[in-house]
């Protein structure tokens, strides 16, 4: 059960449609590391692809605390939603590296939908698949320990970023500890203090502020729990 949602494989879009949508209505857009792309409140009127970098999604509690929904990478779109439902934006979309995007309008967007039926079929699979990766995540969250919810962004971020080593698998994937509270709902302490027992158990090691998963295997073991 993923907890991290990075450089898995997003849902192709149609060639006939989808991919024309974006590379022949679509204008680029690059949006600097930590720019935010939209944010609650704001007025859907741009759905976007993303040509290169990555972008996180987040919603912030009324204290101000964030949770992030997803990480999106390339070939990947979002802002959909609220242009389908006609609503304001829910959460905010920043950019976690350097962005480049396509954008297209609204219009062009829900004129696709009533037109094209390889569009809607294949927009109403990619926002069940999203759906349901976001359900396996809070379903986690309900039922892990804090430290089995650190050791899974870990076995993940192994698994999808790994460059096996001498000494095991360095995770070649920058990431801080307050990103991995946000991801799992948890404070930058708890996932610091689960960083020091895994080093103290012998399970990773850190190096330059990159991990190096030391057992695999008993990380994954403890991700169960």
């Amino acid at each position: 059960m993923e907890l991290l949602h990075v450089a898995s494989a997003p849902v192709p879009l149609p060639d006939t449609s989808g991919t024309d949508l974006f590379h022949q209505l679509g204008q680029m857009r690059t949006f600097a590391r930590h720019g935010v792309i939209y944010a609650p409140g704001d007025t859907a009127e741009l759905v976007y692809r993303i040509v290169a970098g990555e972008v996180k999604l987040s919603r912030y509690t009324p204290e101000g605390r964030e949770f992030t929904l997803d990480h999106l990478t390339a070939g990947e779109i979002f802002g959909e939603q609220e242009i389908l439902l006609g609503r304001p934006r829910e959460c905010q979309a920043t950019a976690r590296t350097e962005v480049t995007l396509q954008v297209v309008e609204r219009e062009a967007l829900l004129g696709l939908v009533r037109d094209d039926r390889a569009f809607g079929f294949w927009l109403a699979r990619f926002m069940g698949a999203r759906q349901s990766r976001m359900e396996s995540r809070l379903e986690s969250l309900l039922f892990k320990s804090a430290n089995g919810k650190v050791a899974q962004v870990l076995v993940n971020l192994a698994r999808e970023y790994g460059v096996a080593g001498p000494d095991g698998v360095h995770i070649d994937y920058p990431i801080t500890h307050q990103e991995i509270g946000n991801l799992i709902a948890t404070t930058r302490e708890t996932v610091s203090y689960a960083f020091m027992e895994f080093r103290q158990r012998g399970l990773i090691s850190t190096r330059q502020r990159k991990t190096v998963v030391r057992d695999m295997d008993a990380l994954a073991e403890l991700a169960l729990t």
